[in-house]
């Protein structure tokens, strides 16, 4: 009787609640377009960001070297 138990309890998984499943059904009908045909990035977009980076940067610095010496 307790080798029963045993058995039941290891067939049995950790979290019931995160069984997995398997999907069987796909639409074949319907296709999409490449992730790179949707990119909409421009040209020259984001370019002025090391700048500030670095401005940024520069004024840390600057404020350190005040504030230590």
């Amino acid at each position: 009787m307790r080798d029963n138990d045993t058995n039941q309890t290891s067939q049995a998984p950790l979290n019931p609640a995160l069984k997995s499943g398997r999907d069987t059904v796909f639409d074949t009908s319907r296709s999409t377009p490449a992730p790179i045909d949707t990119a909409s990035a421009k040209e020259g977009r984001g370019e002025g960001w090391p700048v500030i980076w670095l401005v940024v940067a520069v004024a840390c610095v600057a404020l350190t070297i005040y504030f230590v010496i």
